[in-house]
This record gives structure tokens, sequence and C-alpha cells, in this order.
């Protein structure tokens, strides 16, 4: 048999460690932590907090993947709709042209004047959608897209109206 006086040592040496750290514990205290089984236990906890801290790092990730694809959806949504205001403007200026070679040959005509104040209200609205600060997100965009249509249908109503009106 071994010494018993080195075995009670030893075993009191052991029991004297608190502590499941072996960076804190000395060299009792690692052999203490591994023989009890808390050094594992212990480094299965830092396991397992690192794996949910990559795991949550992965959705930040994530996260910040599907933002910049929103911000790319919405910067080419917006370039879109630029483009539509820009041929609105384009076809406002049009009109404008017949609407006044109309307002020539027909001096003073009542349609003609209500029309001209209808096409000086479209233009109003296309210049405020055009200088409207939304876009910020797609529900934003969605709106203005939405304003938009809206103006074009009212184009549309406005070309057949002046159209009309310079044939009577």
């Amino acid at each position: 048999m071994r010494n018993p006086l080195g075995m009670a040592a030893l075993a009191l040496a052991l029991a004297a460690c608190n502590t499941t750290d072996p960076n804190q514990g000395g060299f009792f205290g690692g052999v203490g932590g591994l023989v009890s089984g808390n050094y594992e236990r212990d480094t299965q906890a830092r396991r397992d907090a690192l794996a949910a801290e990559r795991a949550r790092n992965q959705q930040l990730r994530d996260q910040a993947s599907a933002s910049q694809t929103e911000r790319q959806q919405v910067a080419s949504e917006r370039a879109s709709l630029q483009q539509q205001i820009a041929a609105l403007n384009g076809d406002i200026n049009r009109l404008r042209g017949r609407l006044s070679a109309a307002e020539a040959q027909k001096r003073n005509d009542p349609q003609l004047a209500n029309l001209r104040a209808e096409l000086e209200a479209l233009e109003r609205s296309a210049r405020l959608a055009g200088s409207d600060a939304a876009g910020r997100d797609a529900a934003a965009e969605a709106a203005k897209r939405r304003q938009i249509e809206e103006l074009q249908r009212k184009r549309q109503q406005l070309e057949r109206a002046i159209d009309q009106a310079a044939r009577s």
C-alpha cells in the first residue's frame, strides 16, 4: 500500500481548493477539478456559451444581409420611380404644348381653361411626388408607386380630354 499520510495530505490539499479553474486553484485545484469533473463541466458550459454567441452572431449577420438586400431593392425602386416621374413630367410638358396650341385656335374657351387648371394641378402633384422625401423603406416606395400610377391615369384622362377639346 501507499503512504497513508501522503494520501491524507493529498486529500486535504484537494479539499482545500474550492475553485474549479486550474488557473486560480493551482496544481491541486486543477487536479481536483479534473478528478471531480468540474473542469469538464465548466469547459462544456463555456463551449455552449460560445456556440450560443456564434449562433447569435450568425443571426445578426443574416439580418444585416437581409437589410442590405432591402436597401438595394428600395434604391432600385426609387430609381425606377424617378424615371417614371421624369417621363410623366415630359408628358405634362408635351400636353402643355398641345393645350397651348388648342388655346391659340380657340380663344376664351372655358373647357380649355378648365383643362389648363387640371394640367397645372397635375403638374403640381407630379412635382410634389418627385420632391417627396419618402422612400426610406419598401412600404413608402410602394405608396409612392401608387401615387405615380394615379398621376399617370390622370394624365391619360387629361390627354384624351385635351385631344377631344382640340378636335371639337
